[in-house]
C-alpha cells in the first residue's frame, strides 16, 4: 500500500509530505486547491510523461517520491532485492526544469518503464478519463474479461491468434513470390533456352579462343612443332643426344671426383623429361585431325558467347551462373507449389483448432457476462438507478481472415467476440448502449460498480478514485460512502471527493488548501485531527455555523469506517 507521498516544487505544491493508511483514505478542499495535481503526481511515478511546466517557477528540480509497504508475498520483493524483513519500496521521480527526467527505485537509477511496472503491481488509479473509456465499446471486453476467470482461456486464443497470423502471412509471402515468378515465366524459360542453347561450361570461351588463335596460325604451328620435335629427338645432334653424351663423360669421373656422379644422374633426368615432351611433340606435329576444326563455326560461336555476355551484362563464365540461377528460379516455382500446399496446410490446421478454442472462450465470456451484469444491475439499483438493468452484449464478429480464401488479415487477439455494455436506466425503457444514454452520473456510478466487482480479481492493494463521485446528487452520497467503505474493506482506497458523506466514513481525512506566503500561491495538505475533520465536514456541509457543524459531528460519529 501507498504509506507516504512526498512532494517538490510540483505546480503550486512547494513542499508536501501526505501520509495515507490502511482503509478509506479522502482528500477534500475546495475546487481549485490542486487536489488533482496530488494525483497527477501518483502517476508521474507510474511512468507518465513529464511536462517542463510541471516544474514550480523559479525552482530547478521536481521531485516526487512514495513510500509502498510490500505485502509479504509481493514478487516485487525478488525483482528489486529486498532482503529479510525489508519490505518498503520507494519509487522517486526527478525533473528538471530543462525537460530531463529521471527514476529511482530504492536509491538506484532504474527507467520509466521499470517504475510503471512497479507501481502497475501496487496501484490502480480510477480518474475521469478512466471513466471515459466506458464510452469507447473498444474497452468494454477488457473489463469483461477482467472479471472473469477465463484468462488460461483466452491466453490459448491469443497463441493460436500469433501462429494464425505467422503461417497467414508466410502463405502470402509464398504466394505473392510464387506470383511475381509466374509472371516472369515465359520469359525466364525464354532466357534458359537461349543459354542452353551456347553449350556452355566454365572456361568454354577461353578454349575457343585457343583453338581459333591455333587455327589462325596452323602452318607456323606445325612448322614449329616439327622443328623442335627434330632439335630434340631427331637424329644425329638432337639434345637428348648431347644430353646422352654429357652424362657418360660426367659418368666416367665418378671415380675420380665422387661430385660428378649426382651430376651425371641430373642430367640423366633432365634426359629422361626430354625424351618424353619431344615424344608428345612429335605426336602433335603428326596430328592428322589437327587443322581440320570448322573455324568459322568456332568463332561464330564465340561471337554468339561473347554478344550474350554483353547483353546479360556479365563476362562468359558470368553466363553460366545466370543459366543456373534461373533454373533455380524455376525449379522453385515447381517446388514453390508444394511448399504453398503446405503452409495452406499449416493455416487451415491451426484454424481448425481456433474455431473450438474460440467457441470455448466466447462461452466463458457469457457465463461471465451473466454474472457481471447481475452485480451491477444489483448495485445500480443500491445506487438509487430504480429500475436499471445493465447487459453485456456479445456478438460474433466477421472476421474475413478465417474464411476460406479470406485476403485480409483482420484476426486480432482476444477471439472473434464484440462486446459491448449495454443499460436501462428508467423502467419501461429499452436497453441502450451505455455510451449513449448514461449521463455523468450515472456513469461514475457505474464505474464505481465495475471497479468495485473488477477489483476482487486484481493482485493490487491500492484504489486510486478521483472524483468517484462527480454528476452525483447529495441523495446518493450516503449510498456512494457505503459502496467505498464495503471496498475499503479489501483494499487502500485513496478518493477525491467533494461530499461530505464519503468524508465522514473514511479512516483518513486530508484536506488540501492554498496558501499565500510571501506573494507566492502554494498547496498544502494536511491530515486532518478529529476537530479539524469536523470543521471541513461542516464546510463541505455548505459551511459553518451551529447546525452544520453538529450535523458534521453526528456524520462522524457513526462508526461505519474500515
Amino acid at each position: 500500500m501507498l504509506e507516504e507521498l512526498r512532494i517538490s516544487n510540483f505546480a503550486v505544491v512547494e513542499d508536501a509530505v501526505i501520509t495515507f493508511g490502511t482503509g478509506l483514505n479522502v482528500l477534500t478542499g475546495s475546487t481549485g486547491t490542486g487536489k488533482s495535481i496530488i494525483l497527477t503526481a501518483v502517476e508521474l511515478l507510474s511512468g507518465k510523461r513529464a511536462r517542463r511546466s510541471y516544474v514550480r517557477s523559479g525552482a530547478a528540480v521536481l521531485t516526487i517520491e512514495g513510500i509502498f509497504r510490500l505485502p509479504a508475498k509481493s514478487p516485487l520483493r525478488r525483482a528489486f532485492g529486498l532482503g529479510a524483513g525489508e519490505d518498503t519500496l520507494s519509487i522517486r521521480r526527478e525533473v528538471t526544469a530543462a525537460g530531463r527526467s529521471r527514476t529511482l527505485i530504492n536509491g538506484v537509477l532504474s527507467s520509466a518503464s521499470a517504475a510503471a511496472e512497479a507501481t502497475s503491481a501496487l496501484i490502480e488509479q480510477h480518474g475521469q478519463n478512466r471513466q471515459q473509456e466506458l464510452l469507447d465499446p473498444a474497452s468494454h471486453m477488457t473489463y469483461l474479461d477482467g472479471a472473469g476467470r477465463h484468462g488460461q482461456f483466452l491466453e490459448k486464443c491469443n497463441e493460436l491468434t500469433a501462429k494464425f497470423r505467422e503461417s497467414w502471412n508466410t502463405l502470402k509471402r509464398l504466394s505473392d513470390e510464387e506470383r511475381n515468378a509466374r509472371s516472369q515465366e515465359e520469359f525466364l524459360r525464354f532466357r534458359l533456352a537461349e543459354l542452353e542453347a551456347l553449350g556452355l561450361e566454365p572456361g568454354l570461351a577461353e578454349s575457343l579462343q585457343r583453338t581459333i588463335t591455333r587455327l589462325e596460325n596452323a602452318d607456323r604451328y606445325r612448322a614449329s612443332l616439327r622443328e623442335a620435335a627434330e632439335r630434340l629427338v631427331g637424329g644425329d645432334g638432337a639434345a637428348l643426344d648431347a644430353l646422352a653424351a654429357a652424362e657418360r663423360l660426367l659418368a666416367s669421373i665418378a671415380d675420380i671426383d665422387a661430385g660428378w656422379r649426382e651430376a651425371a644422374r641430373e642430367i640423366a633426368e633432365i634426359r629422361i623429361r626430354a625424351g618424353e615432351l619431344g615424344r608428345a611433340i612429335q605426336r602433335a606435329s603428326g596430328d592428322e585431325e589437327y587443322g581440320t576444326e570448322d573455324l568459322e563455326a568456332l568463332q561464330g560461336r564465340l561471337a554468339a558467347i561473347q554478344g550474350a555476355a554483353r547483353r546479360y551484362r556479365t563476362d562468359p563464365d558470368g553466363l553460366v551462373t545466370e543459366r543456373e540461377r534461373i533454373k533455380g528460379i524455376l525449379a522453385d516455382l515447381e517446388e514453390g507449389s508444394s511448399e504453398i500446399r503446405a503452409a495452406q496446410r499449416r493455416l487451415a490446421c491451426i484454424r481448425e483448432e481456433l474455431f473450438p478454442a474460440f467457441e470455448r472462450l466466447s462461452g466463458e465470456r457469457r457465463s461471465t457476462a451473466g454474472r457481471l451484469d447481475a452485480g451491477v444491475t444489483a448495485e445500480l439499483e443500491k445506487l438509487g438507478i430504480r429500475g436499471a438493468l445493465f447487459s453485456t452484449r456479445i456478438r460474433r464478429k466477421e472476421i474475413y481472415a478465417l474464411q476460406p480464401g479470406g485476403d485480409t488479415l483482420d484476426l486480432a487477439n482476444g477471439g472473434w467476440d464484440d462486446v459491448e455494455f449495454m443499460i436501462r436506466t428508467n423502467v419501461g425503457e429499452e436497453l441502450h448502449p451505455l455510451a449513449e444514454i448514461a449521463s455523468g452520473g450515472e456513469l461514475s456510478r457505474v464505474t464505481l460498480v465495475l471497479r468495485r466487482l473488477l477489483a476482487r480479481g486484481k493482485g493490487v492493494q491500492t484504489l486510486v478514485f478521483d472524483e468517484i463521485d462527480a454528476g452525483l446528487g447529495a441523495d446518493l452520497g450516503a449510498v456512494v460512502a457505503e459502496q467505498l467503505v464495503e471496498l475499503a474493506r479489501g483494499y487502500q482506497v485513496i478518493c477525491i471527493t467533494h461530499m461530505p458523506q464519503i468524508a465522514a466514513v473514511s479512516r483518513h481525512h486530508i484536506a488540501v488548501r492554498k496558501e499565500i506566503e510571501g506573494g507566492r500561491t502554494r498547496t498544502a495538505a494536511t491530515v486532518l485531527s478529529a476537530a479539524q475533520r469536523t470543521a471541513e465536514i461542516a464546510r463541505m456541509l455548505g459551511g459553518g455555523g451551529d447546525l452544520t457543524e453538529r450535523l458534521a459531528a453526528e456524520m462522524l460519529d457513526r462508526d461505519v469506517r474500515p
